[in-house]
């Protein structure tokens, strides 16, 4: 009895070898189409992460802080608040009340320890560069603590605003009057020095509370003026 050949579809391929590959892509054909749609969504996230991070630094970089200049009078009231000028627009006033404020806290000597502490902070915050090594060396060598525990005490009298001498620096004159903790006179005399200043608009927000308007004083020379 003759064996019945199997009956193949028409149109269906003879060889053996298409009709395996026809078979195993049957199979694992859609599982190889979903990697590759996946790695084409990987990639695709990939590129976004790219331009995230991209835009992030550059954020990072620009300016966020917008700086202020606050005008404060000689009780401590706040006068005006306004929006700081480019360096080159300050008001030279407001870089000359600076100058003879880093003079007066310089040099001022007060009974008052918490006072004397905020005075040097403030100096801190407004001087930078050769300014700032060169007042490290005075106060280490004129301990202002040290001094009101001797029973002396320094009254700071600026003679008025400083001139500029050039662009960047400013010539400024000063008496100091030394007393005694009960008031008494003990000296005076008269001092002038050269402040070289420089401007850098603060970017961030703990600067802006300390110096809002960015002046510095980089350069300080000063002498006893003797008559």
């Amino acid at each position: 009895m003759k064996d019945k050949k199997t009956e193949r579809p028409e149109g269906a391929v003879n060889n053996p070898y298409l009709a395996a590959r026809e078979e195993w892509l049957e199979r694992y054909g859609s599982y190889i189409s979903r990697a590759a749609q996946w790695r084409t969504a990987a990639f695709i996230a990939l590129v976004i992460a790219a331009f995230s991070i991209t835009g992030n630094v550059i954020q990072i970089t620009q300016r966020k802080v917008e700086p202020y200049v606050v005008e404060i009078d000689r009780q401590g009231n706040v006068q005006a608040v306004q929006k700081a000028a480019e360096p080159s627009q300050l008001p030279e006033r407001v870089i000359q009340a600076t100058v003879a404020d880093v003079i007066t806290n310089w040099r001022t000597v007060t009974v008052d320890t918490e006072l004397q502490k905020r005075m040097i902070g403030w100096l801190s915050a407004h001087t930078a560069g050769a300014a700032t090594g060169m007042l490290k060396q005075w106060f280490e060598l004129n301990s202002p603590y040290q001094i009101a525990k001797s029973g002396k005490l320094v009254q700071v009298e600026i003679k008025g605003l400083p001139l500029p001498v050039s662009k960047d620096s400013y010539r400024v004159e000063w008496t100091e009057i030394t007393r005694s903790h009960q008031g008494i006179e003990l000296d005076r005399q008269n001092f002038e020095a050269i402040a070289t200043v420089e401007i850098i608009p603060p970017e961030k927000e703990e600067i802006i509370m300390k110096n809002p308007g960015g002046i510095y004083v980089v350069g300080l020379s000063a002498t006893k003026v003797i008559k």
